[in-house]
């Protein structure tokens, strides 16, 4: 026979000081735990967001991405390209064309500059790519401005990046490399990271940046139905193009190693800060435990068992905890949408900015969270009021 439980509602209402101190506890907790999953979430998607399904990437063998691979650079950890190798590449069968017939190709070119951010410094990203980019990074959109025009100084920028460094507005000059760039466009791109880059001119940046005829990375998109894996191989074994290639999903899903090891740091903080709240939880326990021991005894000689009686306790226990995980997550959702920066720890990572993703799968998460913490900080407490003695809590009433 199970305890009613009105009497567990009207246990809690009872010790109201204490019970706010836990509730409080186990709340600050579970918002810390929601904030550092949003991180997490925002990181990740911004990463993966930048995939496309049918889209492939080609970067220098050896190189594990954009960063890293410099196509014409003549090295161990990098393979040589030259214009007829890219030729080549374009009049594979499996690339998508357009109307006009053209492979949907996009040689780029990906650099970094130092921007200053308050007391420190930034490396912003800057992409040199074709006016045939916009068909394979289908998700870009000028949201204010125009597109860059091709052979000028212009160059566009990502939302996120609008008005966070200098240079980085509307209509603004952005000193980059040698030359001065005006700022005709801002764009959006679904989330991704591309939308904490500037975007310019291919040629223009290869002349400025010094870089020949070279690129770092080459987009493409897949007819449909494509054979990837012969395309991969076909990529690989060619002598005319000798690079790696992957779906952009498979090279977003390797870039995205950064949030896994966010995650698991969040998880390690906040399991930290979860250990006092279960302490605090079972204080809070062990002393209604103390307070009702007459009021266990008396429900034990009216025939609740023993496994009742911890099975209340630890249901008052999770209720409590549940309450507080709604207050953390609550208290969380104002980092919904904030946009902060992220470059990996690394001097020479690109600055990625992206929006805090409190998502419900996070606010699920956080409430079970919540509800474990209650769970063990009422274990003992519970076991200790199931073994509680009808002789001795009676005589001491």
């Amino acid at each position: 026979m199970a305890i009613p439980f009105k009497y567990n509602r009207r246990s809690l209402l009872i010790r109201r000081v204490s019970n706010s101190m836990t509730v409080g506890a186990i709340a600050i907790v579970v918002g810390v735990f929601v904030a550092a999953m949003a991180i997490v979430g925002g990181l990740d998607s911004a990463i993966k967001d930048s995939s496309s399904p049918d889209n492939m990437i080609l970067i220098g063998r050896g190189a594990d991405s954009e960063a890293n691979s410099f196509i014409g650079a003549d090295s161990e950890a990098n393979s040589f390209i030259t214009l007829d190798q890219l030729d080549a590449l374009k009049f594979l069968p499996a690339i998508k064309r357009d109307g006009a017939g053209n492979p949907l190709v996009s040689p780029e070119l990906a650099e970094q500059i130092f921007m200053p951010a308050g007391d420190t410094l930034d490396n912003l990203p800057i992409r040199g790519v074709l006016p045939v980019s916009t068909q394979i990074h289908e998700k870009v959109r000028i949201i204010a401005g125009r597109m860059f025009a091709p052979g000028l100084n212009e160059v566009i920028i990502g939302k996120l990046i609008l008005n966070q460094y200098p240079g980085c507005s509307l209509g603004a000059d952005l000193k980059v490399g040698r030359r001065i760039w005006k700022v005709v466009g801002v764009f959006e791109s679904g989330g991704s990271s591309f939308e904490s880059e500037v975007w310019g001119d291919l040629h223009s940046l290869q002349e400025d940046s010094r870089r020949g005829s070279s690129y770092n990375s080459i987009r493409l998109k897949l007819v449909p139905g494509a054979d990837v894996h012969a395309l991969i191989e076909r990529c690989a074994d060619d002598p005319r193009i000798n690079l790696q290639a992957k779906t952009e999903s498979e090279y977003y899903k390797e870039q995205s190693g950064i949030a896994a090891n966010l995650r698991v740091l969040g998880l390690l903080v906040t399991g930290i800060m979860a250990s006092a709240a279960i302490f605090a939880a079972m204080n809070t326990m062990y002393a209604a435990v103390s307070a009702r021991t007459s009021e266990i005894g008396t429900l034990r000689a009216l025939g609740f068992s023993p496994l009742a009686i911890m099975t209340s306790f630890l249901a008052e226990s999770s209720a409590l905890a549940f309450a507080a995980g709604i207050i953390g997550v609550i208290l969380a959702l104002p980092v919904n949408g904030l946009s902060t920066k992220f470059n990996g720890g690394a001097v020479s990572a690109p600055t990625l900015a992206f929006n805090f993703h409190v998502t419900p799968a996070i606010a699920i998460q956080a409430l079970v969270f919540a509800i474990v913490i209650g769970a063990l900080g009422g274990w003992l407490p519970a076991r200790q009021a199931m073994r509680v003695s009808v002789v001795n809590a009676l005589r001491r009433n």
